[in-house]
């Protein structure tokens, strides 16, 4: 009788321990949550002609992505990534109006977006984009800088620096320090740019909202001034992975190079 009772509480414990490790959670092993696996293919991606900036004495050119596959709804996606450049030229509009009025009759200001497709990615979860864009004041000020957008696939909806994260104050600390650093090691002679202006790469969710998540890491861009205007750099995911959350996890997992339509 007594065998029998010691054979049935060592198989309630066995059965306990092999319940107990089926339910361990992210929490119990925070950086294992970051290894994700996703099924995604590239998507093909084309140019656009960018949105008419709709401000008086401003010329607009330049480009935009989309994207296309035959077996996917991707109307959602391409009316967002439109909608990244409107709500660019959106917060541009008022400064821009009010340097137009006080410029000589004859000037003339440039809003211009493209597609640099190093700084492109685009699957069937994710799509991202880091466009070079040039704002000119008529008269010839400012000038470089960036548009940003990360659109998830299929739903179109947009992706923030901080939905990446799980604890978004502990990750940007860390995300500006890699910056600066991976900055200095692939672009010494700009390296004066990051020292002259610390406030600009500070880390804060608004200084490195300009992101694309690229095949090789997160890239991040910074406006500036003069020669130093329009500066870059790229992140190794490993340096992140441990603060990703499981929305940046599977994002990242699900980041494709673009595939380039074929003109016919």
């Amino acid at each position: 009788m007594s065998s029998r009772r010691g054979r049935s509480i060592s198989s309630l414990v066995l059965f306990a321990t092999a319940m107990n490790a089926c339910t361990w959670t992210s929490a119990d092993h925070p950086k294992r949550s970051a290894a994700v696996t996703t099924k995604a293919s590239a998507l093909t991606v084309y140019e656009a002609p960018t949105p008419r900036f709709r401000v008086p004495r401003y010329n607009t050119s330049g480009t935009y992505p989309q994207v296309r596959r035959d077996d996917i709804d991707l109307r959602a996606v391409n009316a967002a990534l439109r909608r990244v450049v409107l709500e660019d030229q959106q917060r541009y509009a008022p400064s821009a109006r009010a340097a137009a009025k006080v410029a000589g009759k004859n000037a003339w200001g440039v809003y211009q977006t493209s597609v640099d497709r190093r700084l492109l990615s685009a699957s069937t979860v994710v799509v991202s984009v880091l466009m070079p864009a040039t704002e000119l004041y008529p008269g010839g000020t400012e000038g470089s800088g960036w548009v940003a957008g990360t659109v998830r696939v299929p739903s179109g909806a947009g992706v923030r620096l901080t939905d990446l994260f799980a604890r978004p104050a502990r990750a940007l600390p860390v995300l500006a320090r890699e910056w600066k650093a991976q900055f200095r090691r692939t672009n010494p002679r700009m390296w004066v740019c990051v020292t002259q202006l610390p406030s600009v790469v500070s880390p804060s969710a608004s200084n490195y909202r300009y992101f694309a998540l690229l095949p090789q890491g997160l890239a991040v861009g910074f406006y500036g001034h003069a020669s130093c205007a329009g500066f870059q750099a790229t992140v190794p995911y490993a340096r992140l992975r441990p603060y990703l959350s499981r929305l940046g996890a599977t994002l990242i997992a699900g980041v494709r190079p673009a595939q380039k339509a074929v003109s016919s």
